[in-house]
């Protein structure tokens, strides 16, 4: 699989930016997962009020930390890692947490290429207590194939038609002897 980044200007290193303007991809399959926050993916309805608290506990790090976690989860159920991250759409309730988000994601992230990402400010999300929520697009491989049956080649399948051609003469010889 290759990810191509597409940048309409060369990228320099004082920029220092933590997204790619675009990706091109060609040979794999893409992974659409839906927004992530702190809590996990799949969990109780409703709320279990003692594993809520745990999941909204601690300040916007933490659950940055946790909510990156949590896409790495569904990343790695489909084959890939950070590095096959194409496209993020980041939802902030606070956009002063921003300089805390581009320190994790260039910690997460090979600075040289980052995903492609909107970041947009947003008055709430799912739950009060929840301060960002992250949806994605990544580029898997594709697994390697199983045993499967392949066609015979054009050798395999003369020597066949050899085969079959001496059994029928051998056999309509042995039909003439029991005639005789």
């Amino acid at each position: 699989m290759k990810m191509i980044p597409v940048h309409h200007i060369p990228m320099r290193p004082e920029y220092n930016s933590p997204f790619a303007a675009g990706y091109l991809v060609e040979g794999g399959r893409l992974l659409f997962f839906s927004g992530c926050g702190p809590l996990p993916s799949y969990h109780k309805h409703p709320h279990d009020p003692v594993e809520e608290a745990q999941w909204f506990a601690g300040d916007f790090r933490d659950q940055c930390e946790r909510t990156f976690a949590n896409i790495r989860l569904i990343l790695k159920a489909a084959g890939g890692d950070w590095p096959n991250m194409l496209k993020l759409n980041i939802y902030l309730t606070d956009m002063s947490q921003q300089n805390i988000l581009n320190e994790i994601s260039a910690r997460t992230f090979d600075p040289r290429h980052p995903p492609a990402r909107t970041l947009v400010a947003v008055p709430e999300l799912a739950h009060p207590n929840m301060m960002l929520e992250i949806e994605g697009v990544a580029a898997v491989p594709i697994p390697p194939a199983g045993p499967r049956a392949t066609r015979p080649t054009r050798k395999k399948t003369a020597v066949r038609k050899a085969a079959k051609k001496r059994v029928a003469v051998r056999r309509k010889a042995q039909a003439m002897t029991a005639l005789v």
